[in-house]
Parts: C-alpha cells; sequence; structure tokens
C-alpha cells in the first residue's frame, strides 16, 4: 500500500527503514532521509511514524533473546530482511 504518494512511498519501504535489531529511525523525517527523499506535504506523517512504532514492537516481539544475546537471532533478521523486500539471493546480503 501506497503511503506517501508525495514520494510514492510503500508500507513497506518504511517499515524496511528498521533495522533488524530494531534500531532505525525514529521520526517521519529521519525515515524520508533513510529512503533518499524528503516530505512534501507532510499529510503521511502521522501514518509512517506509526509504521516505525508498529516495525519496531514487530522486531521486539519476534525473539526475546536477541537482546541479551550476542549472536543475532537467525528469526529475527529473517524478518528484518523480509519486511525491507529483500530477497535472500540478493548480492547485499550474500557476502
Amino acid at each position: 500500500m501506497i503511503v506517501c504518494s508525495c514520494n510514492v512511498l510503500s508500507c513497506r519501504q518504511i517499515k524496511g527503514t528498521i533495522a533488524p535489531d530494531g534500531s532505525g529511525p525514529r521520526t517521519a523525517g529521519e525515515a524520508y532521509d533513510c529512503l533518499g527523499c524528503s516530505p512534501d506535504c507532510g499529510r503521511c506523517a502521522r501514518e509512517v511514524r506509526s509504521l516505525l512504532v508498529e516495525a519496531r514492537a514487530a522486531c521486539a516481539s519476534q525473539c526475546h533473546s536477541c537482546a541479551s544475546h550476542d549472536l543475532e537471532c537467525a528469526v529475527h533478521v529473517s524478518v528484518g530482511l523480509m519486511m525491507a523486500g529483500i530477497e535472500e539471493n540478493d548480492d547485499r546480503v550474500a557476502a
């Protein structure tokens, strides 16, 4: 679903700015910076903030042990990649 019609940004793109560890932008402006654009009319700012909160909550609820262990949680990372829309065979993931 398109959230920002001015920049043609989808829910997936907004949620994708949140890293698997839950870090990332806290404001709509910061999310726009991550996506290489800037807010125009501002009508979507409230929805963008809600999506950021929702994505952060999804990260926290996926794996309760991530914060207490040094190793990354495979489930948590998979959810983060899925939310970012990155495929496993993408060059950015293969290293």
